[in-house]
């Protein structure tokens, strides 16, 4: 009890004093005498009762079933390991966080309704990602100015248009740039590239940054679409044949990748396959013949070895005995980075955007590098495999 009134106290004193008012501490301990066990969920957004104590709550909706659903329980298990951590420091500023993740697959209700349960409910801060519902709802997301999204996408512009966002994760632009990088031109001769993406908002959306850079003097360039969990690829690959390609660029999730590989090989393509940083970890075995390339974060490769990374590691060994993948390392810094945001914001989601923008941060991922439109770069590179 006396930790609750603790943390009441600090809460009232950061809403009024955020306010304009200044009491000292005598007054202040006659306001929280007086408003008693509702101060937490009268001062902070977002906060909920837990067990009888305040609990300020940081949202997920992930598809947790089908395409990627490995990709976000990883996501959510490092998160796991930021909230413990923060908790054990005492909360942010003396309130415990605990997540509330949901399935943006499940089978009633759309990702909006959702959404707005979950904000009814007392989510302020949510992390978004994966499935073309994230795209459709955008819009009106925006207009909710009592909330603010992390997106875990690779939609290029997702920040842009959105006040109330930030996107710590891999960013499809980027990774375009890093993937046209790849095609070498000697001067005289042409280039035919052949571009694949998967069949959804997201595919379509990075292979269209891809195609931006990829189309300069001397391209001819032609591309195509599969679907979810295709594993047929022999007709697609028998046409990259035809066409000369030069360089085929795979743009998707990564379930299919295997499968294209295999294809390619057997239809006689011995050239050059890039593909692009994959949100699903597959075991891949390069067939012979192709000079293939994949985007890789700096997590991957091993190249991280900072204190944060160090520590992040470990606990993650010690709680689930395995090591982190890229994606688990990334809902990690999301919830470190989303709780000092709020913090700082005093707990206000509408001035939780300046906290990113133009913020370099090491984390567990490495570097984040955000622009003015809280918008992030990772530390990434093309690795030959």
């Amino acid at each position: 009890m006396r930790r609750f009134f603790a943390r009441s106290f600090y809460a009232a004193e950061m809403f009024l004093r955020g306010r304009g008012f200044a009491l000292d501490f005598f007054l202040m301990k006659i306001v929280i005498a007086l408003l008693g066990a509702f101060l937490p969920l009268a001062f902070l957004g977002g906060c909920s009762s837990q067990d009888g104590e305040a609990s300020y709550s940081i949202g997920a909706i992930l598809p947790l079933r089908g395409e990627c659903s490995e990709a976000s329980r990883e996501i959510v298990r490092g998160m796991e390991i930021a909230r413990d951590e923060i908790n054990a420091r005492g909360g942010v500023a003396g309130v415990p966080i605990r997540l509330d993740v949901r399935d943006a697959r499940a089978d009633k209700g759309s990702v909006l309704e959702t959404f707005d349960l979950m904000r009814r409910g007392g989510v302020k801060v949510f992390n978004m990602g994966f499935g073309k519902e994230v795209i459709f709802t955008k819009n009106i997301i925006s207009k909710c100015d009592d909330v603010f999204v992390n997106y875990l996408c690779s939609y290029p512009p997702i920040t842009l248009d959105m006040p109330n966002s930030t996107r710590v994760f891999i960013n499809g632009a980027q990774v375009g740039d890093i993937m046209a990088a790849a095609v070498k031109r000697d001067g005289a001769a042409d280039v035919n590239i052949v571009a694949m993406n998967i069949d959804n908002f997201f595919g379509k959306a990075d292979a269209d940054y891809l195609a931006f850079n990829l189309k300069v003097s001397k391209t001819k360039y032609y591309r195509d679409v599969f679907g979810e969990g295709e594993t047929r690829f022999g007709i697609f690959a028998e046409q990259i044949g035809r066409l000369y390609a030069d360089y085929v660029f795979y743009v998707g999730h990564g379930a299919e990748l295997g499968a294209f590989l295999d294809s390619l090989a057997k239809a006689g393509y011995s050239k050059t396959v890039v593909a692009n940083c994959l949100l699903e970890s597959v075991p891949l075995a390069v067939p012979k013949g192709l000079e293939f390339y994949k985007v890789e974060t700096f997590y991957e490769q091993g190249k991280i070895d900072t204190p944060a990374s160090r520590s992040f590691r470990a606990a993650y060994a010690a709680k689930f005995g395995a090591q982190p993948s890229w994606r688990a390392a990334c809902g990690y810094d999301s919830v470190m980075l989303l709780a000092k945001a709020a913090q700082k914001a005093r707990f206000i989601p509408s001035k939780m955007r300046s906290h990113f923008e133009n913020l370099k941060h090491d984390g567990a991922l490495g570097k984040i590098e955000f622009d003015k439109t809280a918008d992030s770069t990772l530390e990434m590179s093309l690795v030959k495999k």
